[in-house]
């Protein structure tokens, strides 16, 4: 995503924030991406998107980061998605998360590729992931 869609995305989460700001919230996170794959953590990708109360308790959104999209429903303790990753192929996720003040949460995610094939290498799916990240919800 470039600079310009990164600053339209920004504008259009604020504005609409605004507009429906009882129950609807921005969120800016970090995340450090497959996490088990190397010794280190590696360097954090950021994220951005709205997060929607549905229910009592129950949420609901989308985030962008790096050209991978996620849909999400998420209650106090679990979150799942269902989206793409930045080639386009199919991503699914699920994972938990800990709320360690009341606007930042900390949170854990499998990332399940086994459906995906490896543009690079075909018939070779791409090996599941594990993620964690830290999420700022203003």
């Amino acid at each position: 995503m470039d600079v310009k869609n990164k600053i339209l995305l920004i504008n259009f989460l604020v504005l609409f924030s605004f507009i429906y700001s009882a129950s609807v919230s921005p969120i800016l996170g970090l995340r450090f991406n497959d996490i088990l794959g190397s010794d280190t953590l590696g360097n954090p990708s950021q994220s951005l998107g709205l997060k929607m109360e549905v229910s009592d308790g129950i949420f609901s959104g989308f985030d962008v980061s790096d050209g991978d999209f996620r849909i999400f429903v998420q209650q106090s303790f679990a979150t799942f998605g269902i989206g793409t990753n930045g080639e386009d192929e199919p991503q699914f996720t699920v994972g938990g998360n800990y709320n360690v003040l009341d606007n930042l949460s900390v949170s854990l995610d499998y990332i399940i590729n086994q459906l995906t094939d490896d543009n690079a290498n075909p018939g070779n799916p791409y090996s599941d992931e594990l993620r964690i990240g830290l999420t700022v919800i203003f």
